[in-house]
C-alpha cells in the first residue's frame, strides 16, 4: 500500500528467507511464481532505492501482510546491481547484542568488536570490498526486534553512505529511534500495507488456483481471511478440494461450513503468548462472544488491559448508541474462539455469562456456536433468534443448523419459516419443498403470526418449482391475517404489508409490471407504516415497474434513493441482492448506467463489486456486454455460469447460458456457444426477465450467425407482444434491435414506443430512428453522439455506420469524409483504419493497397511490391476511390488516423 495508507493490488507472497552465515550476497531465491499485483509499491521501494537523498524505505503492516514479499521481489529484480545482506530481527534474541549481524562480525578480531568506531570501519571495509562496485542493500526483516547494537551498527553504516536499507516492521514505533529519525527527515520512505481487499483476494486466490474464482468462493476466502496473503494461502489450503471445488472452468462454492485454518489458530497462539492473564482472559471471551458492551468488558478486567489490547492493535472500540469492544481483525477472533478446548470455553461461559446473566447481551449466533463449542443445549429461542439473524446476514447453511438444532422445525413454525428460506435462498428447491410438506401440520391451529410468514415462504417456493397454487397460498395468508381477531394491530399492519408486498413481488417475477406497480401504490395511498426493510422492498418493486412501463424518469429518481438507502448496515442479504438486481437492470435499461454504477458502487475496479453474488455478477456481465466487449463480459458471465450451475436460487442459469453464447456468437466462436443451448432453455419458475431476455440473446445471436431478416421479424414480434404486455422499455430494445439488423419495417413500431418512453435510451432510439426513416447521416451522427455520451461504444458504431452509408448514398464525398471524422473523434475505440468500419467495402487486397498509398508509395513503388503492373494498380486504386468517395491520395489520407504501411 502506498504511503498514505491507500490499498493497492493483490500480490503473490514469497517465503521469508534468513541472513545469510558468512560474506558476501545471499543466493537470488529460486524462481516463484510471479507477482499480480502491489505494482505501486514495488514502484515506490525501487524509487526510494534509486533517488538521490534516499536511503531506502520501511514497508510496515501486520503479520503475512505480504512486506518480506515485496522486499524479496525487489531484490530480485535488481539482483545484478546490488549486494544484499539478508538481516532478522527475532523476538526472542532482541536482547543478546550483534545477534543478527553475528556473521559480519565473525571474522574480526575480538578487540575491534569491542570498540563500536572500529568494528563500523571493517564492516563498511568488508561491505565496499566484496560489493565491487554495486550498491550494498541490508533488508532487514522485524526491524523493531533488532538489539541495540545491531540498531546502531546498522543505523551507521547507512548514516555513512556505506548501505541503503529495506526494513520490515510490524510497530515501527517500537524500532530503534534512529530509523524513525531517517523517516522524519525524509530519507527513509515508509510504506503502509493494508491486508487485500476483495478484488485483490480474489485476484491471488486465481493465482493460487490457477483458474477463475467465482464471487461466492472469493467472499468465502475474504472472509477467512480478512485479506491477509498467509492467512489467505492458509485458507485456499483449507478449502481446496473440500468447500471450494472445481466445476468447469471456475472454482466455486459448496454449500458448506469452512473450517478454522491450523496456520491461523498457530499465529494466535503467538499472539495470545505475549499477553498478561487479564488481558488473555477478556481476549478469550471477546473472541466468543464476537463484541462486548465496554461496561460489561470493564467488568471483566481492568481500562488498563483494555487499553493495552487496543495500543496492541488487537482490539478497537466501536462508538455508537452503546459503546461495544471486538477484534479489530475478525479473523483474530475466530482463530482464538478455535483454539480454544471445550472445557475452557464453558469454564469461561459459566464465569462470565452464566453467572452475571449476560446471555441476552451477547449477539445470537456468537452465543449459540459458544454454547455448542462446550458442548451444552441451545435453547429453542436462542437457535431460532440465531437462525433468523444468520438469513439476514446470508450465512444461510448456519441458518439451516440453527433452526435445525432439536429438530425445533418440526413443532416450531418459526423455526420452520427460517429453515425453508435458507434452503430457498441456497437453491435447494427440493429439500425446501421437503420442509413446507413437513411443516404444513404446523399450520392447523396456529396464528396469523406463525402462518403468514410460513405460507409466505411456502409462496416463492412454489414460484421457484413453477408450481400452481401460488395465488390461492396468497389469498389463503389474507384469510388467515384478516379472520384472526387476537391480532395486535401493529402486528396485522405489518403482516398485510409482507403479503401485499409479496403479492408484488410474485408479480414482478411473472411479468406482470402494471399489477406489481398498482399493489405498491396501494401501499402508499393507505398509509401503511412500513419498516426499513419494508420500505426498500417495496419501493424497488415499484420503482422495476414504472422503469419497465412509461415512467422511466420518476423510476430513476425513486432509484437512487434506493441506491443510497442500500449503502446503510444491516440490510437482509437476499433484499440487498434482489435490489441490485433490479437496479442494475433499470440504470441499465435505461440508459444511465455510468449514473447507476457510481451509486451503487459498482464502477469498473470497485472492489466491493467482487462481494455480490454470481446471480448479481450475471447481470454485470450482462451490462459488460452491452457497453463494452465480448471479452469483458465473458471475465464476468463463466464464473457466475459455473457457480450458478452449483446453485441457483434466482433461477437466472438461462440468461447466463444465453448471454454467454451471444458473446462466443460475436467473437464468430460457434463451437463454444453449441453445449450452452441445453442450458438456456427456460423452464417453469424462471422470472419472466430471466426467459424474456434470454429470447432476446437468442435471436441477436441467430441475426449474428444466420439470416438476420429472419431474425428482426421474430424481435418484431417479440417487441409487440412486450408492448401488448404493457412492458415499454423490453419493447424499445426489441424494436431497435430489429433496426440495427437492418429492418426498416420496425420503424414505425420503434417511433411509436420510443416517443412515450423516457429516459437517455428511448432519446436515442428515437432519434437512431429519425436518422434511419429519413437517411439523415446527420441525425444519424446525433444518435451517435447520444450513444457515445451514454457509453455505449456498440450503439453508437452501428450509428456511425448507418450514417456512413446514408452519406455514400448521397454521393457527397466531402459528407462521406465529415462522417468518417466525426466519428473518429467522438467513438473512442474506433477501428486504426478508421471509422464506421468503412474498409468493409473493400477487399482484402483494395485495402492492402489503400494501405500503401497512405503510406506514401508511388503507384510503380506499390506495383513492385506485390509483384503486379502499375496498371494493375492504377485499376485498384480507381475502385478504391469510388468506394470511398474520394479523388486524391490527399483525401484519402484523411479517413486514416496516420499513415499506414
Amino acid at each position: 500500500m502506498a504511503a498514505d495508507g491507500q490499498s493497492v493490488p493483490a500480490v503473490r507472497s514469497l517465503p521469508s528467507q534468513r541472513a545469510g552465515t558468512g560474506p558476501g550476497p545471499t543466493p537470488a531465491p529460486e524462481a516463484a511464481p510471479p507477482f499480480v499485483g502491489r505494482a505501486d509499491v514495488l514502484r515506490a521501494v525501487e524509487a526510494a532505492l534509486g533517488a538521490p537523498g534516499s536511503v531506502g524505505a520501511v514497508l510496515v503492516g501486520e503479520a503475512g501482510v505480504g512486506k518480506t514479499a515485496v522486499v524479496q521481489q525487489v531484490l530480485a529484480s535488481h539482483a545484478e546491481s546490488l549486494y544484499v545482506l539478508r538481516i532478522r530481527g527475532s523476538r526472542g534474541f532482541r536482547h543478546q547484542a550483534y545477534r543478527p549481524v553475528n556473521f559480519l562480525l565473525s571474522e574480526l578480531e575480538g578487540d575491534v568488536v569491542e570498540h563500536p568506531v572500529m568494528a563500523l570501519r571493517a564492516v563498511a571495509d568488508f561491505l565496499n570490498h566484496h560489493a565491487r562496485g554495486r550498491r550494498v542493500v541490508l533488508a532487514v526483516d522485524n526491524v523493531e526486534y533488532l538489539d541495540p547494537s545491531s540498531a546502531t551498527l546498522i543505523g551507521q553504516l547507512v548514516l555513512g553512505g556505506t548501505a541503503g536499507v529495506l526494513l520490515t516492521a510490524q510497530d515501527f514505533a517500537a524500532a530503534d529511534p534512529q530509523f524513525a529519525g531517517l523517516w522524519r527527515d525524509g530519507s527513509l520512505c515508509r510504506l503502509d500495507l493494508a491486508p487485500f481487499d476483495a478484488l485483490e483476494t480474489r485476484a491471488f486466490a486465481e493465482a493460487e488456483l490457477r483458474g477463475p474464482v467465482s464471487a461466492e468462493a472469493a467472499t468465502l476466502l475474504y472472509g477467512m481471511s480478512g485479506g491477509n496473503p498467509r492467512f489467505l494461502q492458509a485458507s485456499i489450503r483449507a478449502v481446496r478440494g473440500r468447500s471450494v471445488v472445481r466445476h468447469g472452468q471456475t472454482w466455486v462454492l459448496l454449500p458448506a461450513t469452512a473450517p478454522v485454518p491450523t496456520e491461523i489458530a498457530e499465529a494466535v497462539q503467538l499472539i495470545l503468548e505475549e499477553l498478561s492473564t487479564g488481558q488473555r482472559e477478556i481476549a478469550n471471551v471477546i473472541a466468543l462472544a464476537g463484541r462486548l458492551p465496554l461496561p460489561v468488558a470493564q467488568s471483566i478486567t481492568g481500562s488498563t488491559d483494555l487499553d493495552a489490547l487496543q495500543t496492541a492493535g488487537l482490539l478497537a472500540v466501536a462508538h455508537g448508541e452503546q459503546e461495544s469492544i471486538a477484534f479489530r481483525n475478525p479473523v483474530i477472533g475466530v482463530g482464538v474462539a478455535a483454539s480454544l478446548s471445550s472445557k475452557h470455553a464453558g469454564d469461561l461461559y459459566t464465569r462470565w455469562v452464566e453467572g452475571p446473566a449476560l446471555g441476552h447481551l451477547l449477539d445470537p449466533e456468537r452465543h449459540a456456536d459458544w454454547l455448542l463449542k462446550c458442548q451444552r443445549p441451545v435453547g429453542a429461542h436462542l437457535a431460532l433468534a440465531a437462525a433468523r439473524s444468520a438469513n439476514r446476514a446470508g450465512r444461510y447453511c448456519a441458518a439451516a443448523a440453527y433452526a435445525e438444532l432439536d429438530d425445533a422445525y418440526r413443532s416450531s413454525a418459526a423455526a420452520a419459516v427460517e429453515r425453508i428460506r435458507s434452503l430457498t435462498f441456497t437453491g435447494r428447491f427440493q429439500d425446501a419443498g421437503n420442509a413446507v410438506l413437513l411443516a404444513a401440520p404446523l399450520l392447523d391451529g396456529a396464528s396469523a403470526t406463525e402462518a403468514v410468514p410460513l405460507l409466505l415462504a411456502g409462496v416463492f417456493l412454489r414460484h421457484r418449482l413453477g408450481l400452481d397454487g401460488v395465488e390461492d397460498t396468497l389469498d389463503e395468508a389474507g384469510r388467515r391475517l384478516e379472520s384472526d381477531a387476537g391480532l395486535r394491530p401493529e402486528d396485522r399492519a405489518r403482516l398485510r404489508a409482507d403479503v401485499v408486498i409479496a403479492r408484488a413481488e410474485i408479480s414482478s417475477l411473472q411479468g406482470r409490471f402494471t399489477q406489481a406497480r398498482d399493489l405498491v401504490l396501494s401501499l402508499r395511498s393507505g398509509g401503511a407504516a412500513l419498516g426499513r426493510d419494508q420500505g426498500i422492498a417495496a419501493d424497488v418493486l415499484l420503482s422495476e415497474a414504472w422503469a419497465m412501463l412509461e415512467d422511466q424518469l420518476e423510476a430513476l429518481q425513486l432509484a437512487d434513493a434506493l441506491a443510497d438507502r442500500l449503502q446503510e448496515p444491516d440490510i437482509p442479504a437476499r433484499t440487498r441482492e434482489l435490489s441490485y438486481l433490479r437496479l442494475i437492470a433499470i440504470y441499465s435499461a435505461t440508459g444511465c448506467w455510468g449514473q447507476g454504477s457510481r451509486r451503487l458502487g459498482l464502477t469498473d475496479g470497485d472492489s466491493s463489486a467482487v462481494l455480490h453474488s454470481s446471480a448479481v455478477q450475471l447481470a454485470l456481465g450482462l451490462v459488460r456486454g452491452r457497453y463494452g466487449t465480448p471479452e469483458d463480459a465473458l471475465a464476468v458471465l463463466v464464473p457466475a455460469f459455473d457457480q450458478l450451475r452449483v446453485g441457483d436460487p434466482q433461477r437466472v442459469l438461462p440468461l447466463a447460458a444465453s448471454a454467454i453464447a451471444y458473446c462466443h456468437s460475436v467473437t464468430d466462436d460457434i463451437r463454444a456457444a453449441i453445449p450452452l443451448l441445453v442450458h438456456a432453455e427456460p423452464t417453469a419458475g424462471d422470472p419472466w426477465l430471466v426467459r424474456r431476455v434470454a429470447s432476446q440473446l437468442q435471436l441477436l445471436s441467430v441475426g449474428l450467425r444466420e439470416a438476420k431478416p429472419d431474425a428482426a421479424r421474430q424481435l418484431q414480434a417479440l417487441g409487440r407482444s412486450d408492448r401488448d404486455r404493457g412492458a415499454s422499455l423490453f419493447a424499445l430494445s426489441a424494436f431497435t434491435s430489429a433496426v440495427r439488423l437492418g429492418s426498416s419495417g420496425v420503424l414505425a413500431d420503434l417511433s411509436d414506443v420510443a416517443a412515450r418512453v423516457q429516459g437517455p435510451y428511448a432519446q436515442l432510439c428515437e432519434t437512431f430512428a429519425k436518422g434511419i426513416s429519413h437517411r439523415d447521416a446527420e441525425v444519424l451522427l446525433q444518435a451517435m453522439d447520444l450513444a457515445a455520451a451514454g457509453g455505449d461504444q456498440n450503439f453508437g458504431r452501428d450509428a456511425a455506420r448507418s450514417a456512413l452509408h446514408a452519406a455514400r448514398a448521397l454521393g457527397d464525398k466531402s459528407t462521406v469524409r465529415e462522417v468518417q471524422q466525426r466519428a473518429r473523434r467522438v467513438l473512442a475505440d474506433v477501428d486504426a483504419h478508421g471509422p464506421a468500419s468503412q474498409l468493409d467495402c473493400l477487399t482484402p487486397r483494395e485495402a492492402e493497397i489503400a494501405q500503401l498509398a497512405v503510406g506514401g508509395l508511388m503507384n510503380r513503388e506499390i506495383a513492385e511490391a506485390m509483384c503486379v503492373s502499375v496498371r494493375t494498380i492504377e485499376g485498384h486504386l480507381y475502385q478504391i476511390y469510388s468506394k470511398l468517395h474520394v479523388s486524391s491520395r490527399s483525401q484519402l489520407a484523411e479517413l486514416f488516423p496516420a499513415p499506414l504501411g
